[in-house]
């Protein structure tokens, strides 16, 4: 077995979910009543597992959080709104989400606010840590050849609708016009390998795994969407953020002393991987890397609802003041 076929196996194992970004949100979100938040500095914190939940771990680590007179603790969650429940009920302080799963929630009436930014995309093309692939040997050149084509998706109405159909939006082209594939992240090189569906749209560290196994990119549908997209978000209760809007505002200085930290010394965050989660040295070495910071970027949460009442998965307006807790 080759290096890319040990690390699917391990991967599958593992059942490595490498961003908040691509997660369902299709859980129960009605009927939850919310319940109040923690325990003083104690904070706890449910995110994605793989890389967001790693991103924590690393600012746990290196002390940014404590500095804030946080003692924060992660639990790892398949992401999106199944959090939501858990964070309505008081389970947790703090859920790590995606932006199209609150923007859901919200719509729905649900008392939650956005009070960090999670992962992000990265300004060039070329350092996305999405990719929509193909075979080595297929057809499909560019997004306009996707017209009929099986496009696999780890779930079905989130991000993954938002960003494919901007890319094939500028191709004159819309969500109806392909069929997608639900299927989890570790299955996908393989399928689309065999022809079991025609592209995919990989995260990391899978698309790093597709390369290795031929595959090659048809687009990048994070930047695609917009250069430095934001598409994970950290939540709190409304309760909680009138309650007690320091202790969200230092959740929030944590959060982007971590980032800072990251964007200025990348190489030390994935010397970390390896020993702060179940990622191989040699994928932390070689994928590409999501971004993160601490302040909610308002153009991609307003990109972002726009193109999801273009869609259909919201019709409800957004009042940003309302949805997102910021300083000052």
């Amino acid at each position: 077995m080759n290096r890319g076929g040990r690390a699917v196996a391990a991967l599958a194992v593992l059942l490595m979910l490498a961003t908040t970004a691509c997660t369902d949100y299709g859980g129960d979100l009605s009927g939850v009543a919310a319940a109040g938040g923690g325990d003083g500095d104690t904070v706890m914190v449910s995110e994605t597992a793989g890389t967001p939940a790693s991103f924590l771990a690393y600012g746990i680590r290196e002390g940014y959080f404590e500095a804030e007179g946080l003692d924060v603790h992660v639990s790892p969650s398949s992401g999106g709104a199944s959090v939501i429940p858990a964070l309505l009920s008081g389970d947790i302080d703090v859920a790590g989400s995606n932006v199209v799963s609150a923007l859901i929630a919200m719509g729905r009436r649900m008392p939650v606010e956005m009070i960090a930014a999670g992962t992000s995309t990265a300004s060039a093309a070329d350092d996305d840590f999405s990719a929509l692939m193909v075979p080595a040997d297929s057809p499909l050149r560019e997004p306009a050849d996707l017209d009929g084509a099986r496009i696999a998706v780890n779930t079905l109405q989130n991000i993954n609708d938002v960003v494919i159909h901007s890319v094939l939006s500028e191709a004159g082209l819309g969500n109806g016009d392909v069929d997608f594939v639900e299927m989890p992240l570790p299955d996908m090189p393989a399928a689309i390998e065999r022809g079991d569906v025609d592209a995919g749209l990989l995260i990391e560290p899978f698309a790093t795994i597709g390369r290795s196994q031929g595959l090659r990119d048809v687009a990048r549908p994070y930047t695609a969407t917009r250069p430095e997209l934001q598409i994970g978000t950290y939540l709190m209760t409304s309760e909680q953020v009138a309650e007690d809007p320091e202790r969200a505002a230092a959740f929030r200085r944590g959060v982007t002393a971590t980032a800072e930290a990251i964007a200025a010394d990348p190489q030390a965050f994935r010397d970390a991987l390896p020993e702060i989660s179940d990622l191989a040295p040699e994928l932390a070495g070689d994928m590409h890397l999501p971004v993160w910071r601490g302040a909610t970027d308002r153009e991609s949460i307003e990109t972002i609802h726009g193109l999801m009442r273009d869609i259909g998965l919201t019709d409800a307006d957004l009042d940003y003041a309302e949805a997102v807790a910021e300083d000052g």
